[in-house]
């Protein structure tokens, strides 16, 4: 597979999205009223790990992303990005 060939760049990278994530969540979360504490209890991620993935010191595992998103109405989809 020719990898120069088949490159499709997308609009953010990885290190971009990340921070949008953390961005977002922590506004969502505190528009909501919810301390990481109350936010534990409901995604069943410890209140440890959500306060390292906002400070940017830890990256969640897709398990844990699905967990933090699905309490606020949110899952992650796959789809092909299409070439330009």
């Amino acid at each position: 597979m020719d990898y120069d060939k088949n490159y499709i760049e997308v609009a953010y990278n990885p290190e971009e999205l990340n921070e949008i994530f953390i961005k977002e969540f922590i506004s969502f979360r505190k528009e909501n009223n919810l301390t990481q504490d109350l936010f534990s209890k409901y995604s069943g991620v410890s209140r440890e790990k959500i306060a390292r993935i906002e400070c940017g010191t830890s990256s969640p595992s897709i398990l844990s992303l699905l967990k933090i998103l699905g309490p606020i109405g949110y899952t992650i989809k796959i789809e092909k990005v299409k070439n330009k």
